[in-house]
């Protein structure tokens, strides 16, 4: 059962922000206020990055912090910095959500932490970034590979599409481990993955090196990187929404496992 939607006033509700599709600014709030008790876990007390579009998908500015009196929906927390602080965006309900759509917010990205232990993530993500070479069941093939390494470590996970070619394998834990302990993890884990399959992965970063390969990043688990969050929105043609799935959902037809906006309300 939905609750009430918030009152937040929605100014130009029928400005497209997906043309192509005929996806306003009105449908977008409708989404986010549909798909809230799914999202929340992810993305309540939580520093976000944001993705703002305000006149569409195609072109849009990323944003982290914010001024307090933008919203008294929308809150900052003072988090510190190499050099100096920075005041963070965050929510802590349903009617920041919705100003984040009002405001034109097509993609919601959290920290791995909670603004409770901003020092101790609670999440750990390798991103599955592929080669435009690579078939979409190798990637496939790449995930499940993980998983059964992870488990072999008593450590569960799910499946996320990203809205793109890639995916994201997710490992929710207790913060209890720092986010220098949490790198080093899953930078040997990586390392691991990459001396037993050097042909398919790669944990470096150069461009030069990846063709044929999946660049599994393993950098999401650094203070201050963040991934897109469960159930967002993604700001590119049809308005996919990176979606995290059972196992046994994931298939190696990625028409299977792909959804977007529409599909998922």
């Amino acid at each position: 059962m939905q609750t009430t939607k918030p009152k937040i006033k929605i100014t130009h509700p029928d400005k497209l922000l997906y043309p192509e599709d005929k996806i306003t600014k009105q449908d977008m709030v409708a989404y986010y206020h549909y798909i809230y008790k799914w999202i929340r876990p992810y993305i309540v007390n939580r520093p976000l990055t944001i993705v703002r579009c305000p006149n569409g998908y195609k072109k849009c500015f990323y944003q982290k912090h914010i001024v307090p009196s933008t919203s008294s929906a929308l809150h900052t927390i003072t988090i510190k910095e190499k050099e100096g602080q920075g005041e963070y965006i965050y929510l802590n309900d349903e009617a920041g959500l919705i100003t984040l759509a009002q405001m034109g917010i097509l993609e919601i990205h959290p920290w791995g932490s909670t603004n409770a232990k901003i020092e101790y993530p609670d999440i750990i993500v390798f991103d599955l970034d592929p080669a435009p070479d690579v078939s979409w069941e190798k990637i496939v093939e790449a995930a499940f590979n993980i998983k059964k390494h992870l488990t072999e470590l008593k450590l569960q996970s799910f499946i996320k599409t990203t809205g793109g070619k890639g995916l994201h394998v997710v490992i929710p834990i207790k913060p209890k481990d720092n986010w220098q302990a949490v790198k080093n993890f899953t930078h040997v884990f990586t390392d691991l993955l990459t001396m037993e399959n050097p042909n398919h992965y790669i944990n470096k970063m150069t461009k030069a090196k990846r063709k044929g390969k999946i660049f599994i990043d393993y950098l999401r688990n650094q203070r201050g990187a963040t991934a897109v969050a469960p159930y967002s929105s993604r700001a590119r043609l049809h308005a996919p929404v990176a979606t995290p799935i059972h196992w046994d959902e994931l298939s190696n037809d990625i028409r299977d496992t792909f959804f977007y906006r529409k599909n998922l309300t």
